[in-house]
């Protein structure tokens, strides 16, 4: 549960957000999702009988009239934040030509939020994280995340355990949670209930394996699927293992070793993704 209140200025700069004229939402969206936040609509102040026509608040000073009519009649900021929520969650957003509409919101509400001390999560999901001190921190955090995932291609299935502890700086935890990704991502394929060394000599046994992703007819496709077995185990021994033995105060980890750490995990599971369940298993 999120206990940060947003001051006026910081509630009208996410506003400015989401009732941004050309890459916010429309009138028409901005109601429906208050509406299912059971947010009272308040009037805008336009005027139309047919004969007389008067223009009303604009998206942004519309919507920050409802959301602080919201707080000051239950004095919390519950309803509104299931609204982000709602807002931001990316069911809306599956169809290919609101992507990149999606994104653009996403950013820039996080940049308003990162100085608050929260975040919405690709899930869309808010949580609080660190505050940013500074824009070019903001930036940094937001921006620079973003890129270098991207530039590096990083697995959907690595951004899902890590980003959040990435936001927060936490980079102990977030290649800690990436690398526990690998074997529950084996144990998913395999139906296997063990971990660590055991799960991934059991899952790929040369004698009788429970996944595969090459035939294994020739040397070079067995030196491959060893090759992918110990990669797993590797990765556990140098994160996994070290991080859930040693005090989290004491093991260091700096955001450029944390991204050379998520893109190697990150490669791991593009193998994975070749992978299947063995017919017999």
């Amino acid at each position: 549960m999120v206990n940060k209140n947003l001051n006026q200025q910081q509630l009208e700069a996410l506003c400015g957000v989401l009732g941004h004229t050309n890459d916010g939402f429309t009138k028409k969206e901005l109601s429906s999702l208050l509406i299912k936040s059971n947010i009272v609509l308040v009037d805008d102040g336009s005027f139309n009988n047919g004969y007389v026509y008067k223009t009303g608040l604009n998206k942004k000073e519309w919507l920050y009239n409802c959301l602080v009519n919201e707080i000051n009649m239950s004095h919390s900021m519950e309803k509104v934040y299931a609204f982000l929520e709602i807002a931001l969650d990316p069911v809306s957003f599956t169809d290919d030509s609101k992507r990149e509409k999606y994104r653009c919101i996403l950013e820039k509400t996080n940049k308003v939020l990162l100085l608050v001390g929260l975040t919405v999560t690709p899930e869309g999901k808010l949580q609080e994280v660190v505050a940013a001190k500074t824009l070019d921190e903001v930036d940094r955090r937001v921006n620079s995340l973003q890129k270098q995932l991207y530039n590096r291609a990083i697995h959907r299935e690595v951004q899902k355990y890590c980003i959040a502890d990435y936001l927060r700086k936490d980079y102990y935890d977030a290649v800690f949670e990436a690398a526990k990704g690998l074997a529950e991502r084996v144990r998913d394929i395999t139906g296997l209930k063990t971990d660590g060394g055991k799960l991934f000599d059991t899952a790929f046994s040369t004698n009788d394996p429970y996944l595969f992703f090459n035939s294994m007819q020739t040397d070079s496709e067995r030196s491959e699927f060893i090759g992918l077995k110990e990669l797993l185990a590797s990765i556990f021994h140098l994160v996994r293992n070290k991080a859930a033995h040693t005090p989290k105060i004491n093991w260091k980890i700096e955001e450029a070793k944390a991204l050379d750490v998520l893109t190697l995990i990150s490669f791991a599971h593009k193998y994975l993704d070749e992978c299947h369940k063995m017919p017999n298993k």
